[in-house]
């Protein structure tokens, strides 16, 4: 019973690892996404005449302006979301 167990996760890890062997970064038609990290956030908007959009990302977002061409990202937890507002952080003693 063992060994059919230790059969079967090999197996599934082997799959894992297989299946991700596509997940590369893609370049083609004037995009590169050769550099990239996995990051945090959560919000979509769109912007701009072609509609373009970009939505959440997963962990802490790189800091920073990015730029190409005529397109310019600015990084950091949405730095570019303007929401309007101060933060209330509240003092509670005892």
């Amino acid at each position: 019973m063992r060994k059919l167990l230790l059969v079967v996760v090999l197996v599934a890890v082997a799959l894992a690892a297989w299946r991700a062997l596509p997940t590369v970064a893609q370049t083609g038609n004037g995009y590169d996404l050769s550099w990239n990290s996995i990051d945090g956030g959560g919000i979509t908007f769109a912007t701009g005449a072609n509609n373009y959009s970009l939505g959440g990302t997963i962990g802490q977002a790189d800091a920073g302006v990015l730029s190409g061409g005529p397109y310019t990202l600015t990084g950091g937890f949405w730095a570019a979301l303007n929401t309007g507002g101060s933060t209330y952080l509240p003092l509670i003693r005892r």
